[in-house]
């Protein structure tokens, strides 16, 4: 399954959401909303985020990694 990791990427990256909402000219809450699922990513706005994290549009929506489970 698909997630948005954006905020994850974001917090990696050490830039805030005052910072990166900023560079990519949307408010604070907009990208808040969008991190937190309450709106979806318009592929306008995620080409403008992975251009400003300098990483591909894809890994915004790369699947989650599941932690890996030891059996015995």
């Amino acid at each position: 399954m698909l997630e948005l990791r954006l905020k994850e990427i974001r917090k990696q990256k050490g830039i805030t959401q005052q910072t990166l909402a900023e560079k990519i000219g949307i408010s604070k809450q907009r990208l808040s909303n969008y991190e937190n699922g309450k709106r979806r990513l318009p592929a306008d706005i995620a080409i403008l985020i992975s251009k400003e994290l300098n990483i591909p549009v894809e890994e915004l929506y790369s699947p989650k990694k599941e932690k890996e489970s030891k059996s015995a």
